[in-house]
């Protein structure tokens, strides 16, 4: 998996499938509505459980891949702040790269960016809307899966 990006429209879809190709020009794109479906199913309906790995291919500075090995340590029903993630990858004064580092996140959801929050506690922004991100923290909430 190089992408997951929500696409609530069709305006979302088509830019969702412009950064795709922009980010990786030599792929051939197949469109495939049900075997999307099925792997977003399949890749979502792991989260929060350690059978097995997903196989992800992401590109990133050093820095990015770090930044986002540390978030794969933030246990699903938790959260972390953007200071917390910067003291983990070894960088503590850090925190707004970071932030644009978690920004840049290609696979949402897979790689837990909505688990970094701001300091003050408060949800702060997210690639796909403050509510989104909201509701995936309380629901992993809900599951009992810890947190703090």
């Amino acid at each position: 998996i190089c992408s997951l990006q929500f696409a609530d429209s069709a305006v979302d879809r088509r830019a969702a499938r412009t950064r795709l190709r922009d980010e990786w020009p030599a792929a051939t794109l197949v469109q495939s509505e049900s075997r999307t479906r099925q792997a977003a199913r399949a890749a979502l309906a792991s989260l929060g459980k350690h059978r097995g790995a997903l196989a992800l291919h992401v590109r990133g500075t050093n820095f990015q891949l770090k930044v986002w090995a540390a978030l794969l340590h933030i246990a699903p029903g938790a959260v972390a702040t953007y200071g917390d993630v910067a003291g983990a990858i070894g960088a503590p004064r850090a925190m707004r790269a970071v932030g644009t580092a978690v920004g840049r996140n290609p696979v949402s959801v897979l790689i837990p960016c909505h688990r970094v929050i701001r300091q003050g506690g408060t949800i702060g922004d997210y690639a796909w809307g403050s509510t989104r991100k909201e509701i995936m923290l309380r629901a992993e909430a809900a599951r009992g899966d810890g947190g703090r």
